[in-house]
């Protein structure tokens, strides 16, 4: 599901602040650059995109989701809230954390997991767009659960990055391209590894590899792309801030010709940074890397892992008949998420909230006041977080604690 106007060829952002005035905005150029434009130079495409982090489904999520009455799982409630920011957009993305095999048996939590068809079903209708299924659990079902998650997402109408059902799909979806708005956009995804579990026979899983990396954006440049965007799963859970192999890998892909990178797997957000880098090629353009997304919805309750963002921004082309066009990356802003666990009547209910929306509490959901201060918590962090946009990363870790802690919360 693309919207409407847009034309899709596999070839191998943030809604208006006027709509709930939620949006909490970084910058909109580069510092001290200024816009000018003259009757020779023309803004000749333009597309904004919405990015969020993982969409997790733990045993509490899969248990919340399944409707006695009706027989069947329904996660539709759960992006509710933030549907229409993801709609606005012109395309949505989202890192899918879990496999989809079709079989109720196989359906399951940490740590291999495995989720009902319905998340898929949801996720398109809150308006997602490309899913990137290259993670740390694409091989957690096998074959059978790598293979389906892939045809269950293309009949959704969704166009899945990473994972190929074998070496045909692997040749046909290898660099994908995607026409909107006259702007051509390229997509490629990796992951640093698959939690040690075998690749099925003949599938493909894009790994961190830097050799394949280079011969891939290689071979995205031939496609002639305005922009070539990079979803990347890798870091250290947990960690706030990019460990070394993030900062060595984004620095790479820049010098290979990647424009946007975004980051995905530590499941709490790391800082994004815009600036301008010349690569390889002689070509200094501004790039844009976000090192972790965080969680968009999980049962993670702990502290920065409870919450994420819609992380928008916009891109632009401006054509001028004398010399050529120029591309621009803008309007880097991001929308607050929290996740509400709601208990009514001993069931659980899992809700996406903007959490501007929610500063006052006033809103037809009341949040109890325990659930209240730990979204206000998760505000103030996130902004005092992302503040570092356009700062150098300096590694430095305010919070951390053991898998195992967050493993067994999660389950």
């Amino acid at each position: 599901m693309i919207k409407n106007t847009l034309k899709i060829i596999i070839i191998s952002f943030c809604i208006s602040v006027f709509l709930l005035g939620c949006a909490t905005k970084i910058r909109s150029v580069m510092p001290g650059e200024t816009r000018k434009h003259s009757s020779e130079q023309l803004i000749c495409g333009k597309i904004t995109i919405a990015a969020i982090g993982d969409v997790m489904v733990h045993g509490p999520q899969l248990q919340a989701a399944w409707n006695k009455k009706n027989k069947r799982y329904d996660f539709e409630e759960v992006f509710s809230q933030v549907k229409d920011f993801l709609w606005a957009a012109d395309l949505a993305i989202a890192n899918l954390e879990t496999t989809l095999p079709g079989r109720q048996k196989l359906y399951s939590s940490y740590p291999q997991f495995g989720s009902p068809d319905a998340i898929a079903v949801a996720l398109k209708k809150a308006g997602v767009d490309i899913v990137n299924t290259a993670n740390n659990h694409a091989c957690d079902k096998g074959k059978l659960g790598l293979a389906r998650t892939i045809k269950v997402l293309e009949k959704q109408g969704m166009i899945p990055l990473g994972t190929y059902s074998d070496k045909a799909d692997y040749e046909k979806r290898r660099i994908t391209v995607v026409e909107l708005n006259n702007i051509r956009l390229a997509f490629l995804s990796y992951t640093y590894g698959v939690n040690d579990m075998p690749i099925p026979q003949k599938a493909v899983v894009n790994l961190i590899d830097r050799q394949k990396i280079s011969e891939d954006i290689s071979l995205a440049r031939e496609k002639n792309p305005d922009f070539i965007i990079v979803l990347i799963h890798f870091g250290t859970e947990y960690e706030r801030y990019p460990d070394d192999f993030q900062k060595q890998t984004v620095n790479f892909l820049f010098q290979e010709g990647a424009d946007i990178i975004l980051g995905s797997h530590p499941h709490v957000l790391q800082p994004f940074e815009l600036k301008f880098v010349t690569d390889k090629y002689g070509d200094k353009k501004q790039r844009l890397v976000i090192y972790s997304l965080g969680n968009f919805v999980s049962n993670q309750r702990n502290r920065y892992c409870d919450g994420g963002i819609i992380f928008n921004f916009t891109l632009s082309k401006e054509c001028s008949l004398l010399k050529g066009s120029n591309l621009f990356i803008e309007d880097v802003n991001y929308i607050p998420t929290w996740v509400y666990v709601a208990n009514n009547k001993k069931i659980k209910k899992y809700h996406i909230l903007p959490v501007q929306k929610y500063l006052k509490n006033d809103q037809k959901l009341q949040l109890p006041d325990e659930a209240y201060e730990k979204m206000l918590v998760f505000y103030r962090d996130t902004l005092d977080h992302l503040s570092l946009g356009e700062e150098d990363v300096t590694g430095k870790n305010y919070f951390s604690f053991s898998e195992e802690q967050q493993r067994n919360s999660s389950k």
